[in-house]
């Protein structure tokens, strides 16, 4: 049995091959009081997508049903009732957790879901990431409290590592925290990120497209 790992910045953790651990849960958590949004881009060895569905976030257009007109009426129930899903269908995104009350001191977060197994063989690194959604409120990671990211093997729900961003943040709104690489031997390693940026989420965008 694995032991729970909490990591620092640059570390990283074995999960092995996609065929021994392959269901793994990733979950983004922070303090209520900031909205924020979860995503993830699936990359290939250049670190960019080749997908517009490899870019998983709530607002994705690639879903977990397909849009009826009928059934959900506006496109906007149907991205409420639904989640987001990969190209290739190894990442599952969650609803968006909107966390939003002011002065609320309540745990929120997003989860991913990620099948290993299922990643095609041209996708080498899958980047989990935070951003503030709406920067015109001028928050920033220097107002967001405990964010940290888990790895859960969703088989048996022990938790394998975690890592608390514990970075001095300042005018970021964009924060890239962690992810899963591919490494020479053909093993998943999640490795400790915690690098902020400005301009929120169409940074990254711009970064891996």
């Amino acid at each position: 049995m694995a032991k729970k790992f909490d990591l620092l910045k640059g570390e990283k953790f074995s999960l092995g091959k996609g065929d021994e651990l392959s269901a793994i849960q990733v979950d983004l958590n922070w303090k209520s009081g900031a909205d924020l949004d979860a995503t993830a881009f699936l990359l290939n060895d250049d670190g960019v997508i080749t997908e517009d569905a490899d870019f998983v976030y709530y607002k994705s257009n690639n879903r977990s049903e397909a849009y009826d007109r009928a059934k959900f009426g506006s496109k906007k129930n149907w991205r409420d009732n639904t989640v987001p899903v990969s190209f290739d269908g190894s990442v599952v995104g969650s609803k968006d957790d909107l966390g939003d009350e002011e002065g609320d001191t309540e745990d929120a977060g997003e989860t991913m879901h990620v099948n290993l197994a299922k990643v095609r063989p041209e996708i080498t690194e899958i980047v989990f990431c935070v951003t503030i959604y709406d920067e015109a409120d001028k928050t920033t990671f220097r107002d967001v409290r405990n964010p940290q990211i888990v790895i859960t093997n969703e088989d048996t729900g022990e938790v394998l590592c975690s890592y608390n961003l514990k970075e001095h943040f300042s005018s970021e709104t964009a924060v890239v925290a962690g992810s899963l690489v591919l490494n020479e031997d053909g093993d998943w390693e999640f490795e400790a990120i915690g690098k902020g940026y400005d301009g929120g989420l169409q940074t990254l965008v711009d970064m891996y497209q």
